[in-house]
């Protein structure tokens, strides 16, 4: 290698002579001396750059080519780095990334990245590669008013312990001890800042040189070519995670409301649910207490029969020893008991019949007040078919007998009205129960059908004030529904069809039910009331829209009514022209949730 150098030497102080003769000759030889030399010159300096790498020992063509394959290979790989780099958005994978390749480049003890951490409110190391040096496993996060971070914000670039140490004027020894402490606390050697218009991002921190010595320019330079590619990653990956997180809190916010208007959704219909409970409250009490007071007076009517019986047992005894009388006797009280129907008078002839019992009667002799009073007994108990075997026993018997015949069969009768009594008010009750399922949001198989013959039942004392109801029921599968809030929608739809027709002469309201398809159902209700004008008909859908008397209605009906046929996942639709409006409910069959959005072909399939 010396002899080499010293060739070269030689080489390049001859050709540096001759340009020196060169110089000379010019003066003493004029011309043609400078020509000589000055050819002589450039010879020599020809010769000494064609035998330079002669003298190294090298060939020019195996030279480059090694060179070149180094520098592209460089150049791959960190057009690779930088393709990956920017395909992350998470900050912990590009840190790792940033120090996975430094680690691979540059021999430092370890590679750490910090970035800045919004909830700590500091600078935070993220995911570094594992070293043998047990103290980056504890590696401290650094406060946002570190005074070296401070004066770092300022100053982009790469700064290096040894800087510091040696080349500190008197102006900055106070920013070189932070600094040293610095170095010190996080166990590095360099650090490189990741700054925006002053403002610190992050920073790299590189240990001790494994070769003990101080970063050369080469690996310096490694770090300067990745700081603004890594910059900007690492800003557009924590303004991302910041997105992110705005958009959960945003998403968990939605819920919230979503919730609280579901809640308050809630309320609003059961408030109107209650509201139409209060309307239906006198009714429901009216519907009750019929039938309580035909229990109260059948009861009455009970104890003076039992009694009447009781007390004419003697004569009943003296009666059943004839046989004839006893045989007539049974075969009006099972006749009684069995009640044919065929036996039952139209109330319209009731009147004419009973007069003219009455006067056959006592055209048989009998006096005129006890024919008054057979007659509307035989009429009154369906036995006109044995009026013979009832007049044998009269004047057989007398009066006497006949009162007892009549509190017999009385007791008989009174039973009967109890028990039909009995089984309307537990209809009632039934139909109650089934109307309101207080705070059940469970969706369960339903037979609609039943689900609209209770709700006529519990609005019976609003509808049969001269409403007439026509019930078309066809054969529905169940459907799976909330029948709390189908109960609520058909009880709307009732009491708006009933508003509605106010002032019809012959108000009549058609339900009707049937199956569209293999999986839908339509409930429909018409009235002939005085219909919907076409300027309103789309805001009936709108809260607190209605065209009620003030007082009477609150709006909300139809709109909640929407609400709950919608979350069902079926759809409804009004018709209506003057004398005439159609309300049409089509539900799934397999309830909300397991179907789209009712297709529109159905709708035309039912019109059509």
């Amino acid at each position: 290698m010396q002899i080499q150098v010293f060739f070269r030497s030689c080489i390049i102080l001859l050709s540096a002579f001759g340009w020196f003769v060169c110089a000379y000759g010019l003066g003493i030889l004029q011309a043609a001396t400078f020509l000589v030399f000055g050819c002589f010159g450039l010879g020599l300096l020809t010769l000494s750059l064609f035998l330079l790498p002669f003298a190294q020992n090298e060939k020019p063509e195996e030279q480059k080519p090694k060179k070149r394959d180094e520098l592209v290979q460089n150049l791959f790989a960190l057009e690779k780095f930088k393709e990956e780099l920017i395909s992350f958005n998470d900050p912990d994978q590009i840190s790792e990334t940033i120090s996975q390749f430094l680690a691979s480049k540059i021999p430092a003890e370890f590679v750490q990245v910090y970035t800045w951490d919004e909830k700590e409110g500091q600078f935070r190391p993220r995911p570094f590669l594992e070293s043998k040096n047990k103290k980056l496993s504890d590696l401290p996060s650094i406060p946002v008013f570190n005074p070296f971070l401070l004066w770092l914000s300022e100053r982009e670039g790469i700064h290096i312990k040894e800087n510091f140490i040696q080349y500190v004027s008197p102006s900055h020894e106070k920013i070189a001890k932070q600094a040293l402490h610095f170095f010190k606390d996080t166990h590095s050697e360099l650090v490189a800042t990741l700054s925006i218009k002053s403002s610190l991002v992050g920073f790299i921190l590189l240990g001790k040189h494994k070769e003990g010595k101080i970063y050369d320019l080469e690996e310096i330079e490694i770090i300067l070519e990745i700081l603004s590619v890594s910059l900007m990653s690492l800003s557009n990956s924590m303004i991302y995670q910041q997105l992110l997180n705005l958009t959960e809190t945003l998403e968990a916010k939605v819920r919230e409301r979503t919730k609280e208007l579901e809640e308050t959704q809630a309320h609003l219909v059961q408030s109107e649910k209650m509201a139409s409970l209060g309307v239906m409250v006198a009714g429901i009490a009216h519907e009750i207490n019929t039938p309580a007071a035909v229990i109260n007076g059948a009861a009455d009517n009970l104890d003076a029969n039992l009694v009447f019986v009781l007390s004419h047992l003697g004569d009943i005894t003296h009666l059943i020893q004839n046989p004839d009388f006893r045989s007539l006797y049974l075969d009006i009280l099972f006749s009684f008991v069995k009640e044919d129907p065929s036996s039952r008078i139209d109330p319209k002839d009731k009147f004419k019949l009973k007069r003219e019992t009455k006067l056959k009667f006592i055209q048989d002799g009998m006096p005129e007040n006890d024919a008054t009073d057979l007659a509307t007994f035989l009429i009154d108990h369906h036995l006109m078919h044995m009026q013979e075997e009832l007049l044998r026993i009269w004047k057989s018997g007398g009066k006497e007998t006949f009162e007892m015949l009549k509190n017999t069969l009385s007791l008989q009768r009174n039973i009967k009205n109890i028990k039909y009594a009995i089984r309307n008010i537990v209809r009632i009750v039934k139909a109650l129960k089934y109307y309101s399922h207080l705070g059940q949001n469970s969706y369960e198989v339903s037979d609609l059908n039943e689900g609209l013959e209770n709700t006529l039942v519990i609005m019976q004392n609003q509808i049969k004030h001269g409403v007439e109801i026509e019930r078309n029921y066809g054969t529905i599968p169940p459907v799976r529904c909330n029948l709390d809030e189908l109960n609520q929608v058909w009880t709307n739809l009732v009491t708006n069809a009933i508003h509605a027709m106010k002032k019809t002469e012959h108000p009549k309201l058609i339900i009707s039910s049937r199956r569209i398809g293999e999986e839908y159902v339509m409930i429909s209700f018409e009235d002939n009331g005085s219909g919907i004008p076409s300027e309103i008909k789309d805001k009936i859908w709108d809260p607190f829209f209605t065209t009620k008397d003030q007082g009477e209605g609150t709006g909300l009906g139809l709109g909640i009514v929407k609400g709950i046929i919608e979350k069902h996942k079926g759809r409804i639709e009004v018709e209506s022209t003057p004398g005439r409006t159609l309300f049409m409910v089509y539900l799934p069959l397999v309830g909300p949730g397991d179907v789209p959005n009712l297709p529109k072909e159905i709708f035309r399939e039912v019109r059509g």
